[in-house]
C-alpha cells in the first residue's frame, strides 16, 4: 500500500512537471550547447533535439549551409538563434514548430528586440517599459523579460531607446551598430525608487486600468513625464501618443471619441470624454464627461459630468453634475447637482442641490437644497443647511446647527395656545407654527402656519423681532380657505441663555371663502376691533383687518 502511494505521488509529480514544461514558450526554453565549425542545418537539428521542438524552414530562403561555432550556457532558443542568424531571420511558434522565415527589410522601420535583465542577479525582468522617445512607440517585457519594438530606420543616426522599471534606475540604450537589433539591457536597482515604489501612481482610479496591461505598466514604470505640443487620439491609447499617452502632458489635445493623458496645459476637446491623470489648464470640453486627477484652471464644460480630484480655479459647467474633490475658486453651474469637497469661493447654481463640504464664501442657489459646513455669504433654496452662517440662509426651511433655534409657547387674540419653532439665523429665520383653542364642542379650532423673520440686537439681552407669517385657521377639518396673515413687531428679552420672553403688536389681515358658513369664530376670549372689511362678489371671497398682539416664552 505504501509503495502504491509513493508511485502515485511520483506519477502526479511527473505530470505536473510535464504540464509546466509545456507552458514555457519554445523560444524561451533554455539549453546548453558547445558547437565548433558545424553546418547551420546540422546545428538546428541538434538544437531541436535539446529543446524538444521542430524547426520549419525553407533551405532556399535561409542559408543553412554556412558553418557556425559557439558556446551556449543555459541560454534561450531565441538568444541562440539571434547569435546564429544575426537578425536576418524571424521566428514564429506554432504548436511544436518554430517557423523560420527571412526577416523583412523595411526602409521605414526596423525591429529591435532583446531581454531586460537585473544587473545584480541576472534574472530577467518582466513588465519593464522600453520606448522610443521620438515616436513614443513602446513595448513592455513579457514574463520572460523579452521585448520587441519597432523603431524608425535612420541610416545616418543612432537609434535610442529608454528603459524604465519601477524600483530600477532609468536607462538609455544607444546603438550605433545598424546590424545589431537584438540586445540585452541591464538595469540596476535604485534604493531611492525602492522606498517610494507603489503599484500605481494614481490614488484615485476613475478609469481603472488592468495593472497587467501595457498602459498601466507604463504609468507605473515611468518616473519622468513626457511633454508634447499636440496630440490626437481616437480612444484612449489609440493615437499619436500611443500606449504612453498616460505619461504625456500635452499643450493641446483633440480626442475624437475620448482620450487619456497625464495632463493638459492649454486646451483639450473630446467628442465624448477627456481624462487626465494630472492637471488641466485653460479649457476642457467634452460631449459627455471630463475627468481631472489633479488641479483645474480655466474653464471646463461637459454634457453630463465634470469630475476633478484636485483644486479648481475655474468655471465648471455641466448638463448634470459638477464634482470637485478639492477647493473651488470660481463657479459651478449644472443642470442637477454641484459638489465641492473642500472650500468654495464663488458661487454654485443648480436646480436640485449644491453642497460644499467645508467653507462656502459667496452664493449657493438651488431650487431644492443647499448645504455647507461654514457659510460666509448667502444660501437661497427650499432647504438650506449649515453648521455656521455669517450671512443669510433664505428658504422654506433653513437649519443652522450653531445658529438660531427657538421653541416658542405663546398666545394671541385668536388662540390661547400656540407652539412655534424658529430655525435659521437671527438675520433670517423660518417659523413653523401650530395653534389650538380648546372648546366644549365636538370640533376644535386649530391652526397651522409658516413665516419668516429677522431679529436684530438692541441691547445685551434685548432683541427686536420683525416677522411676517400666515396661518390657516380651521374648525375640525380643513374645508375652506381661512387664512390669517400677520405683520409682527415685538421685543425679545433673554432672561438667560436658553430662556426668554417676548411680546408685541400685530397687524392682521384675514382672507377667507365667504361662501362657506362654518368657519370658526375668530375671537372668543378677546374682542379686537375690525377696522376694515370687504366682500368680493366676483369670487365669493372676503377680507378683514384688525390690530392684535402676541406674547409668550421662548426656550433654547
Amino acid at each position: 500500500m505504501k509503495g502504491y502511494f509513493l508511485s502515485l505521488c511520483l506519477i502526479c509529480l511527473c505530470a505536473f512537471v510535464k504540464v509546466y514544461a509545456q507552458q514555457i514558450p519554445l523560444l524561451e526554453k533554455r539549453v546548453s550547447m558547445n558547437v565548433a565549425n558545424q553546418r547551420v542545418a546540422n546545428f538546428l537539428d541538434d538544437l531541436s533535439k535539446e529543446a524538444g521542438l521542430v524547426f520549419s524552414y525553407s533551405s532556399s530562403a535561409i542559408d543553412v549551409e554556412q558553418s557556425f561555432s559557439g558556446n551556449f550556457e543555459q541560454q534561450s532558443v531565441r538568444e541562440i538563434l539571434e547569435e546564429v542568424f544575426q537578425g536576418s531571420v524571424q521566428y514564429k511558434e506554432k504548436g511544436i514548430y518554430v517557423i523560420l522565415t527571412p526577416a523583412p527589410i523595411s526602409k521605414k522601420e526596423v525591429t529591435v528586440s532583446g531581454y531586460v535583465v537585473d544587473e545584480n542577479t541576472g534574472e530577467r525582468i518582466r513588465n519593464a517599459t522600453v520606448y522610443d522617445p521620438i515616436t513614443l512607440q513602446s513595448s513592455v517585457t513579457d514574463e520572460y523579460g523579452f521585448f520587441e519594438i519597432q523603431v524608425k530606420n535612420h541610416d545616418q543616426e543612432d537609434f535610442k531607446l529608454i528603459v524604465n522599471k519601477a524600483s530600477y534606475s532609468d536607462t538609455m540604450l544607444v546603438s550605433s551598430n545598424k546590424n545589431q537589433f537584438f540586445q540585452n539591457i541591464f538595469l540596476k536597482l535604485d534604493p531611492k525608487k525602492i522606498l517610494t515604489a507603489v503599484d500605481s501612481p494614481e490614488k484615485w482610479k476613475f478609469w481603472k486600468l488592468n495593472k497587467d496591461k501595457e498602459p498601466a505598466q507604463n504609468i507605473t514604470n515611468l518616473s519622468d513625464t513626457i511633454h508634447r505640443d499636440f496630440q490626437v487620439s481616437f480612444v484612449p491609447f489609440v493615437g499619436t501618443n500611443r500606449k504612453l499617452s498616460g505619461n504625456v502632458i500635452n499643450d493641446y489635445s483633440l480626442n475624437i471619441l475620448g482620450g487619456y493623458s497625464a495632463g493638459t496645459e492649454k486646451a483639450e476637446i473630446g467628442g465624448l470624454f477627456n481624462m487626465n491623470r494630472g492637471d488641466v489648464g485653460k479649457f476642457q470640453g467634452a460631449g459627455i464627461f471630463n475627468f481631472t486627477g489633479g488641479d483645474l484652471k480655466g474653464f471646463q464644460v461637459s454634457g453630463i459630468l465634470n469630475m476633478n480630484l484636485g483644486n479648481a480655479e475655474a468655471v465648471q459647467g455641466s448638463g448634470l453634475v459638477n464634482f470637485n474633490l478639492g477647493d473651488v475658486k470660481g463657479a459651478q453651474v449644472s443642470g442637477l447637482v454641484n459638489a465641492a469637497g473642500g472650500d468654495l469661493t464663488g458661487f454654485q447654481v443648480s436646480p436640485i442641490a449644491n453642497y460644499t463640504h467645508r467653507k462656502m464664501e459667496g452664493l449657493q442657489a438651488s431650487a431644492i437644497f443647499n448645504g455647507a459646513k461654514e457659510v460666509k455669504g448667502t444660501q437661497i433654496g427650499l432647504f438650506n443647511y449649515a453648521d455656521t452662517v455669517q450671512g443669510v440662509s433664505i428658504g422654506l426651511i433653513s437649519f443652522v446647527r450653531k445658529g438660531y433655534h427657538k421653541v416658542e409657547l405663546g398666545a394671541d387674540e385668536m388662540l390661547p395656545i400656540n407652539f412655534s419653532f424658529r430655525t435659521g439665523t437671527r438675520a433670517f429665520y423660518n417659523i413653523l407654527s401650530v395653534g389650538i383653542r380648546p372648546e366644549e364642542t365636538d370640533s376644535v379650532t386649530w391652526a397651522f402656519g409658516y413665516g419668516i423673520g429677522t431679529s436684530p440686537r438692541l441691547g445685551k439681552k434685548t432683541f427686536l423681532n420683525i416677522e411676517l407669517s400666515s396661518q390657516q385657521v380651521n374648525k375640525g377639518y380643513v374645508n375652506a380657505l381661512n387664512l390669517v396673515s400677520r405683520a409682527y413687531l415685538g421685543f425679545d428679552y433673554q432672561i438667560s441663555k436658553n430662556f426668554g420672553v417676548y411680546a408685541g403688536p400685530t397687524l392682521n389681515w384675514r382672507l377667507y371663502d365667504n361662501s362657506y358658513d362654518y368657519h370658526p369664530d375668530l375671537f372668543t376670549y378677546t374682542d379686537p376691533k375690525i377696522f376694515s372689511e370687504h366682500e368680493f362678489a366676483a369670487n365669493d371671497w372676503a377680507d378683514q383687518f384688525w390690530f392684535g398682539g402676541r406674547l409668550g416664552i421662548r426656550f433654547f
